[in-house]
């Protein structure tokens, strides 16, 4: 299982919609609104009930794990709905559950070792909806009416080489450009178009999230692919750094996390190594071993400090840890979290959200000294590999199957 892929009625009154968007925040794409995983929200525990918070809807987009995008008011996501080779592009109501509007589109299932379906978040920028069809074609869609602006597959053009999962990391919008991890080293469409600006070659994809990084003076974007991460000049893809790590399955799904000149990446297989990167110089490694190690989940870096999951070495499900980023010392582990789970959500200041493969959700405090259980109870049901979303008050969890579950975790507050 190593070689896997690596996401009620309208508003009640104009003021309550006021209210959130004050002190809520939109989740337009990857990771949230910084892309770290991070939300300025923190819920409400206090006031839920013993069995959780109380839940808005349930509805069905069919099989697939790509996350949710929130923005504006409207929920995106997709699912091959009755295990069809047809994928549907959803836009719902994020607060009734309505449906707003939907697209169909060819798509193969692809059940290869899992579930099959998209695998691919959606991203919401300036009010155009990007999404990725399984396997590579990808589309930009006005977000209200889903209209289409331009429609492309590079595959067709580039003819590089894909896995069975086809483009598995969401788009990174950045400047005029739409970077994704396809081909060797990272593909860019132009962001009004959609024809290629440029791309990298055409072996060895991978199945995380292009990372955007600033290294000296040139906007840069970090693509983690199969054998090795690599820095790369935004405006034209030239290579601005290389450095291997990999072997055997060669599966890295957790996204590469940057600071300052600084990289961090992992595997289940390798374990964690953080790099210090210098432009047109060979990288050098700060610390790597295998105590640290994450698989489908990317970690939270928050206030030097990493929190995710390890499954590097682990016989009795994935281990929630805390590692110091400057040296790689574990500061404290914690078991209980599932074999798999998807990538952690820390809202407001110290709350991190997670939800197991099994669809239990945990919400816990956490510190460099230690974690501290709040609650614990059964979100969904089913293989939950997709992470939570937090967004304006609410948490939205999927499972594999396609089940869509939205829990009122408010009243959303900025912390």
């Amino acid at each position: 299982m190593k070689f896997i892929l690596k996401s009620v009625a309208l508003t009640a009154a104009a003021a309550a919609v006021s209210l959130t968007s004050l002190h809520g925040a939109d989740w337009s794409g990857w990771r949230g609104p910084a892309g770290d995983g991070t939300s300025p929200e923190s819920v409400a525990v206090e006031s839920w009930s013993t069995d959780g918070p109380k839940v808005a809807w349930k509805t069905k987009v069919g099989i697939g794990f790509a996350a949710a995008a929130i923005a504006g008011g409207n929920l995106y996501t997709l699912g091959n709905v009755g295990g069809s080779d047809t994928a549907t592009l959803w836009c719902l109501d994020a607060v009734s559950g309505r449906k707003l509007w939907a697209r169909e589109f060819p798509s193969p299932l692809a059940p290869t070792m899992y579930e099959g379906g998209p695998n691919a978040a959606p991203v919401v920028d300036g009010g155009r909806l990007y999404a990725v069809i399984k396997p590579t074609r990808v589309l930009c869609l006005n977000a209200s009416t889903g209209e289409t602006i331009w429609d492309t597959d590079p595959a067709l053009e580039l003819k590089a080489q894909i896995s069975p999962w086809g483009i598995v990391g969401a788009p990174l919008v950045s400047g005029d450009q739409v970077v994704l991890n396809y081909g060797s080293n990272g593909t860019a469409l132009d962001k009004a178009t959609g024809k290629v600006r440029w791309s990298t070659g055409a072996k060895g994809a991978s199945y995380n999230h292009p990372v955007p990084a600033r290294f000296g003076a040139e906007p840069s974007v970090v693509v983690f692919a199969t054998n090795a991460v690599v820095g790369l000049r935004l405006k034209d893809g030239a290579e601005l750094f290389r450095h291997t790590f990999g072997s055997g399955y060669f599966c890295h799904s957790a996204d590469p996390i940057v600071r300052g000149d600084e990289v961090f990446i992992s595997s289940a297989d390798e374990g964690g190594e953080l790099l210090r990167v210098n432009p047109g110089e060979k990288p050098t490694s700060r610390w790597k071993h295998k105590d640290y190690g994450n698989f489908l989940a990317t970690s939270i870096l928050k206030d030097g400090y990493l929190y995710g999951f390890n499954n590097c070495g682990t016989k009795s499900g994935a281990e929630l840890k805390c590692v110091e980023w400057s040296t790689g010392k574990v500061r404290w582990s914690e078991k209980g979290f599932g074999d798999q789970p998807g990538s952690p959500v820390l809202a407001g200041k110290n709350q991190l959200i997670t939800l197991s493969d099994k669809g239990e959700i945990t919400v816990g405090r956490i510190s460099p000294e230690r974690f501290e259980l709040v609650t614990r109870f059964q979100g969904i049901g089913g293989k939950t590999w997709t992470g939570p979303v937090l967004a304006n008050g609410r948490l939205y969890v999927r499972n594999g199957a396609g089940e869509l579950v939205c829990f009122d975790v408010g009243p959303a507050k900025s912390i």
